[in-house]
């Protein structure tokens, strides 16, 4: 079992911040709808190559599992809590239940999770199976900005999304409530709803259902 540098809040923090850039973002690039997701308290990412993770941002765990298709690892099947061996009773129960229902696959005629590594933390510390270097390259360079320092990483989707003064000081504003109340709805006024930049109603729609999926509503 090996310690990695991530630390649970500040991933959590990334999470959020990637979330509310890719919410903007979409609405100008609908078909990128899928890289960014969250269901309840499942955050899901995935890349143009079709490697994916997801975290599970349980009250007391927090669990993450990555498939990364161009891994030597996916031509040998495991079973998926092999990554999980030194983790608790309780984070393999909930990687059952919910990280690996997001990364499920036919092999066989059989539908089964299939991942290439995983982390897991009961703290703010999280450990892994496989040294930090060996998580990074088997899926977690999904996760690379998102575990960077907020301002590096707003300088990262500022130039990757080409995103305006406006849209990140909008950013910023979403960012920084839904911190002071993670768990309460954060409404966005009209003001701030043209503030994202397009009239085009495919793209809006993307837009509102994915801040929706993370507790940031439309004021219609």
């Amino acid at each position: 079992m090996n310690k990695i540098t991530w630390e649970k809040d500040k991933l959590w923090q990334g999470c959020i911040l990637a979330s509310i850039a890719h919410a903007i973002n979409v609405a100008h690039y609908p078909d990128t709808a899928n890289e960014h997701s969250w269901d309840g308290f499942n955050y899901n990412v995935q890349d143009s190559a079709g490697s994916r993770g997801t975290i599970t941002f349980h009250p007391n765990y927090v669990v993450c599992a990555f498939r990364n298709n161009e891994s030597e690892r996916i031509k040998e099947f495991k079973d998926a809590l092999v990554y999980f061996t030194d983790a608790p009773k309780e984070v393999k129960t909930l990687a059952l239940n919910e990280t690996l229902q997001y990364l499920l696959d036919d092999i066989e005629g059989s539908i089964i999770p299939v991942i290439t590594t995983a982390f897991w933390g009961d703290g703010d510390d999280l450990y892994s199976s496989d040294k930090e270097e060996e998580l990074k390259e088997n899926g977690g360079f999904l996760l690379e900005t998102q575990t960077r320092d907020i301002k590096i990483s707003i300088d990262k989707w500022k130039k990757e999304f080409e995103m305006s003064v406006s849209q990140i000081n909008l950013i910023m504003s979403i960012f920084n409530r839904k911190l002071k109340s993670p768990s309460e709805n954060i409404y966005l006024t009209n003001e701030e709803i043209n503030i994202i930049g397009t009239d085009d109603e495919e793209g809006l729609n993307e837009s509102k259902i994915s801040f929706s999926e993370f507790g940031v509503l439309w004021g219609d």
